[in-house]
């Protein structure tokens, strides 16, 4: 008569579920930093703007409370810029998700919530590239302000550039294929005209005014004005910051918990 012994315990440890975090934060810093067309709306686009509204005489010599209008011009361009990077996750995660490479991150110790803080951290990493260089732009051609509104404008952008990423996140989880990318580029391109971004809200018909404080980006323009002393920062502007925050990054949530069918 045949035993067999009893099968011992394996003596493995359980993998941590950042296993593998670090390869996934570079590769996706570099596939958008290597990546021309991602840079050339990260960049250029907001260069191209801030020359044709803060490269002009009065943008230099009119004044706000804490500089002139032309940094204010590119601090606004500048978050309009890192805001677009972060849209363009959703293409990421579309052409992810199309070619199954999402589901084989089931197949890894990796957990859902660790991509997501990941790819959110790439992104804020590479928006803080881009307001050096933008910010160093503005600096060279009549940009001024104080040194501390230059360092809180600088958080600003990068913290709001979470947002972006966020929406990006939230579109490319649960739109598939190319419309992922189509979607988070209408909500970027609509929420910053209607929320003011390109045109004072004070510019234009009354009933925008009523709609911007329920766009997605109304308290980012907010924000930017804030910093750079033109306006102070309305309550309604903080609410709206925390609420899209908390509906995108919901949605990203569940779509990244579903994706791989664990």
């Amino acid at each position: 008569m045949t035993t067999h012994a009893p099968a011992r315990p394996t003596d493995r440890p359980i993998p941590s579920p950042f296993t593998g975090a670090g390869k996934l934060w570079l590769s996706t810093f570099l596939s958008h930093i290597l990546n021309p067309w991602h840079m050339a709306f990260a960049l250029l686009l907001p260069l191209f703007m801030y020359a044709i509204f803060g490269m002009t005489e009065a943008a230099r010599t009119t004044q706000t409370g804490r500089g002139n209008v032309a940094a204010a011009m590119v601090v606004m361009m500048t978050t309009y810029g890192v805001i677009l990077v972060g849209g363009s996750l959703g293409a990421t995660l579309s052409v992810e998700r199309t070619t199954g490479i999402s589901r084989m991150y089931a197949l890894t110790p990796i957990q859902p919530w660790v991509i997501l803080l990941v790819r959110l951290t790439a992104l804020v990493a590479l928006s803080a590239f881009i307001a050096l260089i933008c910010f160093s732009v503005g600096l060279a051609t009549g940009s001024k302000m104080t040194a501390g509104a230059w360092a809180a404008s600088a958080a600003v952008v990068v913290a709001l550039s979470a947002l972006g990423a966020l929406i990006g996140l939230a579109c490319g989880y649960t739109i598939k294929g190319e419309n992922a990318y189509s979607a988070s580029a209408f909500v970027m391109v609509f929420g910053a005209f209607v929320s003011g971004m390109f045109i004072p809200l004070e510019q234009m018909p009354p009933f925008v005014s009523d709609v911007a404080p329920f766009t997605p980006l109304y308290g980012a323009v907010q924000a930017i004005y804030a910093v750079a002393g033109t306006v102070p920062m309305p309550t309604a502007a903080w609410l709206n910051i925390v609420g899209w925050v908390v509906i995108t990054a919901g949605i990203a949530w569940w779509g990244a918990s579903h994706d791989t069918a664990r």
